[in-house]
C-alpha cells in the first residue's frame, strides 16, 4: 500500500510565559511551518481518504501525511482555525471525556504542568514524599529502570522510571489524589486548570462543523492495558456517549491512550468492534504501508516528523530507482 504517516499533536503553544507550558510543545508557527513542508513533500490525506486506507482500500495518490490532535487541548481549536483552514486540511481529534463530564483534569496533565513549573529533583521530591513506602522501594527494580527508559525517550533517567511507574504501575487513583494535592498547594484550582487547558463543548461542536473527525481517546487517559475488562468498557462507553452527544455524530475512531506497546490492550481486535470503533490508532513511531489490523494503525509525535519524512523519501527514491 502507498505509505501514510499519521502525525500527532498535543501542546501548541508557545511555552516562554504561558501559564501552562505543557511538555515538548511546538508553537503556533512552528506547527504551521511543519504543515506546509508536509504539504511541499507529500499529499494530506483526506478523512475519507484516511478511513478507506485503514479498511484496506488505498485510493492515495502518492505518499502522503494525517493530522491528528490527542487529549482535547485548547490549543487544538486554535490550532484547526488559524492554522488548517487557510490550508483546507482536515484532521482527527482524539478527545478525553473527563474534562467535559467531570470538570477534573487527566492526572497526566497535572503531572506535566507541575512537572514544567517546578525544577526536576523538586517535583521528584515532592512526589515521593506522598507515595506510599512501599511504591517508593519499587523504583530501585532494574526491570522497571529500562522500560522506562525505552518508554519516556525523552526524560532524564530518574525522572522517567518515577513517570513510567506513575503510568503504568501506581493505582490511578493514588495519581489522581497525589497530582490534585499538589496542585492545590500551588494555589490551582481544578476547575480554572480545566478551563484554561481544554476544549469545551462549543469547540468540539465547531471543529465538527468544520469537517473535521472527533475520535474518543478515553475517558480517564488510563493505560488500556492495565484496565479490567469491565472497566476498560465503563471507560470507552462514557467517552464515546459524551462526545457523540455534543457533535451529534457517531464516534468510531479511537487513539490508544499512550498508545505504546505497554498501554494497548491484548485484545483490541475484540475491543474496538465492540464499542462500534472502525479503526484505532497506536504510537508506534512507522510509517503505514499495510499489513497491520485497522486497529493498530502506526503513527509518530511531532518531534519525530523530519527523520520518518526523510527516511520515508529515500525508501521511495530507492524503489522508484528499481523500479
Amino acid at each position: 500500500m502507498t505509505p501514510l504517516l499519521l502525525i500527532n499533536y498535543h501542546y501548541i503553544r508557545d511555552p516562554n510565559g504561558h501559564p501552562h507550558p505543557g511538555i515538548h510543545p511546538i508553537s503556533m508557527q512552528a506547527f504551521a511551518d511543519q504543515v506546509d513542508g508536509l504539504c511541499r513533500d507529500l499529499h494530506p490525506a483526506s478523512l475519507d481518504e484516511f478511513a478507506a486506507y485503514a479498511a484496506g482500500d488505498d485510493r492515495l495518490p502518492g505518499p502522503s501525511f494525517f493530522l491528528t490532535f490527542d487529549d482535547g487541548m485548547v490549543d487544538h481549536i486554535h490550532a484547526a482555525r488559524e492554522v488548517l483552514a487557510p490550508r483546507n486540511i482536515k484532521a482527527a481529534y482524539f478527545v478525553c471525556s473527563r474534562p467535559l463530564l467531570e470538570g477534573k483534569a487527566i492526572s497526566t496533565h497535572k503531572l506535566h504542568w507541575l512537572r514544567a513549573t517546578t525544577a526536576p529533583e523538586t517535583f521528584r521530591e515532592n512526589f515521593l514524599a506522598r507515595l506510599p513506602g512501599e511504591w517508593r522501594a519499587k523504583l530501585d527494580d532494574p526491570k522497571l529502570a529500562r522500560a522506562a527508559g525505552e518508554t519516556n525517550l525523552y526524560d532524564p533517567p530518574e525522572i522517567a522510571q518515577l513517570k513510567y511507574m506513575i503510568n503504568f504501575h501506581l493505582p490511578y487513583d493514588l495519581v489522581d489524589e497525589i497530582t490534585s494535592l499538589m496542585l492545590g498547594e500551588r494555589g490551582v484550582e481544578e476547575a480554572d486548570f480545566c478551563r484554561d487547558l481544554y476544549m469545551n463543548a462549543e469547540h468540539l461542536a465547531e471543529l465538527e462543523r468544520m469537517g473535521h473527525r472527533i475520535g474518543s481517546h478515553g475517558h480517564s487517559h488510563q493505560p488500556m492495558s492495565r484496565m479490567t475488562a469491565d472497566a476498560l468498557d465503563d471507560d470507552l462507553r462514557q467517552s464515546v456517549d459524551c462526545l457523540a452527544a455534543i457533535v451529534e455524530q457517531p464516534i468510531n475512531w479511537l487513539a490508544y491512550p499512550w498508545g505504546s506497546d505497554w498501554a494497548i490492550p491484548d485484545y483490541a481486535d475484540m475491543v474496538c468492534p465492540a464499542h462500534g470503533f472502525e479503526l484505532a490508532i497506536t504510537l508506534w513511531r512507522a510509517w503505514n504501508t499495510g499489513g497491520l489490523s485497522p486497529f493498530l494503525l502506526n503513527r509518530c509525535n511531532t518531534n519525530e516528523v523530519d527523520a520518518l519524512v526523510a527516511a520515508g523519501m529515500e525508501m521511495e527514491s530507492g524503489q522508484n530507482a528499481s523500479a
